[in-house]
């Protein structure tokens, strides 16, 4: 009996989902139509260039506002020389 009943249930739970061919072929299609569309390029290519943009305006930002181009005083510690003579002058390190 409890096989009966599990089997009738899935009967009808089978039934419900079944689809014909057409139907399955039409919601396919209209969903890979919107994808293969004009307006999916543009709206992709729109969201890429944004992105890209969108970023590089943040690194500029970034640049602007936070990012410390002092060069180090290194060059008074350690003079560099050629050959034994330097090459810039020599400062006392402070």
């Amino acid at each position: 009996m409890a096989g009966k009943a599990s089997q009738a249930k899935q009967d009808e739970a089978s039934e419900d989902n079944v689809r014909l061919p057409k139907e399955e072929e039409q919601q396919q299609s209209a969903a890979a139509a919107f994808f293969e569309s004009k307006t999916f390029r543009l709206i992709s290519i729109f969201l890429y260039l944004g992105g890209i943009s969108g970023l590089g305006m943040v690194l500029a930002l970034y640049y602007l506002m936070f990012f410390d181009s002092s060069m180090p005083d290194i060059h008074l510690k350690f003079p560099v020389s050629i050959g034994g003579h330097p090459v810039q002058k020599v400062h006392e390190y402070q």
